[in-house]
């Protein structure tokens, strides 16, 4: 009777371990998600404002691409 006891103290106390660890990961998942979604500066507002830009400076760069192409028509009729 006394080992079936202890057994069940020993399940008792792995099953408060496994509780514990299981309440730390849930607080790890909870922080990882506020890092990952918060609207100011987690990564997903971060992903959309690097995009912005280079949408921006994609733009940026075929415009400067026209100036140059129509420098280099412009050369070529002068001539």
């Amino acid at each position: 009777m006394a080992t079936v006891d202890k057994e069940i103290a020993l399940m008792q106390q792995r099953m408060d371990q496994v509780d514990k660890k299981l309440d730390k990961m849930d607080e790890k998942l909870d922080n990882l998600v506020k890092e990952l979604l918060h609207p100011d500066n987690g990564v997903t507002a971060r992903v959309n404002k690097n995009t912005a830009a280079r949408k921006v400076l994609v733009r940026a760069l075929w415009v400067l691409y026209g100036i140059v192409a129509a420098a280099i028509a412009k050369i070529f009729i002068s001539s």
